[in-house]
């Protein structure tokens, strides 16, 4: 009798030992791999004299015991040889790995709620306060947050803020067309940056986004008064988020 169906009592006699180990003490999900994969190493190498004993020829790759872990799971499994199938499967507690959402993050969820640019929060929330809260304030006032928008063959172009630069898929509408939300927020992120890195910190000052070097040409100083109200609105809730 091969050895594999003897490593898989084994691991489930442990696993629920290392279940009880986990809840109890919370110990990182890593931890518990580790023993279960040292334990299962130890038994499974042992010496040939023991498999000559028992009239079993020393183990080949056919029917090597395959280990695997990543973030969703933790598999032992038989290898090539078709008489060992994949039998035991370990989640692992959840909670574990999860990445943290920063107050910034929850603050734009909340804040967007099921707008179009919340695909895009993830990202944003990356991002400098101070542009993260001019990515979002423009983005209401230019497209009401992926409401109106510039498309490509009936697609998002995912460009919220009137961007006139091209993207990785050119030009729609006169405005750049981007192909995914991560573009997007990298490339206007980028852009703001460079304007804020030119003390460009607030609104009033971040009107030549709208207005370019002259607002009369884009409406006049009411309608810049108008961006610069709606922009700001936003704009200070963010900044004064605690993130």
């Amino acid at each position: 009798m091969g050895k594999f169906p003897q490593i898989v009592e084994l691991f489930l006699k442990i696993k629920s030992h290392i279940k009880k180990i986990i809840n109890r003490k919370n110990l990182p999900f890593a931890v518990a791999i580790s023993a279960i994969a040292a334990v299962a190493g130890l038994v499974y190498s042992q010496p040939s004299f023991y498999a000559q004993a028992n009239g079993e020829s020393v183990v080949d790759r056919k029917s090597e015991i395959i280990i695997s872990v990543d973030f969703g799971s933790f598999k032992l499994v038989g290898g090539q040889d078709p008489k060992y199938t994949p039998s035991v499967k370990l989640e692992k507690p959840k909670g574990i790995f999860l990445p943290k959402e920063s107050e910034l993050e929850k603050e734009l969820y909340r804040m967007v709620g099921d707008y179009p640019i919340k695909e895009m929060v993830p990202y944003i929330a990356k991002k400098d306060k101070t542009v993260a809260a001019f990515i979002v304030g423009i983005a209401k006032k230019e497209s009401n947050w992926g409401k109106r928008v510039p498309t490509l063959n009936g697609q998002d172009c995912f460009n919220y803020w009137g961007y006139k630069g091209a993207g990785k898929k050119g030009l729609a509408m006169g405005h750049g067309c981007f192909a995914s939300p991560e573009e997007a927020v990298e490339v206007i992120g980028k852009r703001l940056e460079t304007l804020v890195g030119k003390n460009l910190t607030t609104p009033s000052k971040m009107v030549v986004w709208k207005c370019g070097s002259n607002c009369a040409a884009t409406g006049g100083q009411a309608a810049a008064n108008k961006w610069i109200n709606d922009v700001s609105f936003y704009f200070d809730k963010i900044v004064k988020t605690d993130a």
